[in-house]
């Protein structure tokens, strides 16, 4: 039963993963880095005494820093786009890309120790083992959950700083209380004895949870972001409303900035929304890219930037702006001078006016 619950729960991670890939891979590609390591270390620390040393031997040592793009992938995969596409962004893998480097440097310079350090790592001797020089296998083990604990951290400030919903904050939050157990796992597999829970099936039945926790938010939280952006080509969820010709863009990254926009989660200042120049030069996507965009979907950047400002209104209304304020203080909130402007973009916009809108939707 116990062999059964395993192969059950690697299942699970697998049909998630393939899930992701086939919802989410368009526009978030962090996303599917945490799930390709979480799958890695599902597999890398399944119990010996199971299924033998097939799934460490095929695994150790060329997968082992996958372990390290769990929580870079989980942080990235709440970042908007312009982050995600900044340069710097990378600095968060290096543990990732400075394990294979050490990998490659190891086996090219000393083939010999390289092998016998393969050998021994597969043996399960981790504490004596350094194959990733200058760190013992057991430091890399033991220190993954740890690591990936502190980007559960940052992932859980991120969303609040972008006002996440409640059900986005289920998975850092779940993994981070399942940590510990997770710890005490690859303690367990490294050392062949626990510091939290001394059974090992019942330490693996809790860690369950955090894959019911992984699962739950591929299927029910992970939704297709929007499913407008791949299918129908719906660049705003605040309206609903289709940028004329936008099922002719095929850039679905360039799309889903402008969504952020709309909503909120890509924050841009109205400084830069006043020419498209300064608004290009913001934006991660460069001259060519944008002409493409106004060329396929015929429009231009007058009509895109009053669809944006319009959309960005209508979000700030949705979140109670006019509880406190006022049209004019929400019309230079969007970028513009007076209310009267604010008017004529929304008409233009939704073929509707604000107040006509406001009463339709209840605001």
């Amino acid at each position: 039963m116990y062999r059964d619950y395993v192969i059950l729960v690697i299942t699970l991670l697998v049909i998630a993963l393939v899930f992701a890939g086939i919802r989410v891979r368009k526009y978030n590609w962090p996303y599917i880095y945490f799930l390709t390591g979480v799958l890695m270390s599902a597999f890398l620390f399944t119990d010996t005494t199971l299924v033998g040393n097939s799934f460490l031997n095929f695994l150790y040592p060329m997968f082992v820093p996958l372990l390290y793009v769990i929580g870079p992938g989980i942080y990235g995969s709440v970042q908007p786009l312009k982050e995600r596409q900044n340069p710097w962004h990378i600095i968060h893998y290096l543990p990732f890309i400075i394990g294979y480097l050490v990998i490659f440097l190891h086996w090219f310079l000393d083939g010999e120790h390289y092998h016998m350090a393969v050998a021994k790592g597969r043996s399960m001797n981790w504490s004596e083992n350094i194959l990733f020089y200058p760190f013992s296998d057991l430091f890399i083990f033991l220190g993954y959950p740890i690591y990936t604990a502190l980007y559960y951290l940052l992932c859980i400030r991120k969303l609040r700083q972008h006002k996440a919903s409640r059900e986005q904050y289920y998975l850092p939050i779940g993994l981070l209380i399942c940590t510990p157990i997770i710890f005490d796992a690859v303690y367990n597999f490294a050392l062949g004895e626990s510091l939290i829970i001394p059974d090992p099936k019942v330490q693996r039945y809790l860690l369950f949870g955090a894959v019911f926790i992984i699962f739950w938010d591929v299927i029910i939280v992970k939704p297709p972001k929007p499913k407008e952006v791949t299918d129908k080509k719906i660049i705003s969820r605040p309206t609903g409303t289709v940028y004329p010709g936008a099922e002719y863009v095929s850039n679905e990254s360039l799309l889903l900035f402008l969504e952020e926009i709309c909503t909120g989660e890509e924050e841009i200042p109205a400084t830069e929304m006043r020419s498209k120049t300064s608004f290009i030069k913001y934006s991660p996507f460069d001259d060519r890219e944008w002409e493409r965009f106004f060329a396929k979907s015929g429009t231009n950047w007058n009509y895109l930037k009053k669809y944006l400002r319009v959309n960005r209104a209508v979000t700030l209304i949705k979140e109670g702006f006019l509880e406190e304020g006022n049209i004019d203080e929400l019309a230079h909130a969007v970028g513009y001078s007076t209310r009267a402007s604010l008017y004529l973009s929304f008409r233009q916009t939704l073929g509707t006016t604000l107040p006509e809108y406001r009463e339709e939707q209840g605001y």
